[in-house]
């Protein structure tokens, strides 16, 4: 399973499409808070996340889901 973290839209989006089309299951977060909660809920194999997202920053999220 793959999380994204990523607070634009259309990125987001254009992942989370890419991804899925070559088989991925994927789960998507508009901002670090949410996206943290989500990593320690569903425990992802990989997390892409953008370094700059409301709320709290890309890398605060790294360092809380070591």
């Amino acid at each position: 399973m793959i999380l994204i973290i990523e607070d634009d839209a259309s990125i987001r989006k254009m992942l989370q499409t890419r991804l899925t089309l070559a088989g991925f299951k994927v789960v998507t977060a508009a901002d670090g808070e949410e996206g943290l909660a989500l990593a320690r809920e569903i425990r992802p194999d990989l997390i892409l996340l953008d370094l700059r997202l409301p709320k709290l920053p890309g890398e605060e999220v790294c360092k809380a889901v070591r």
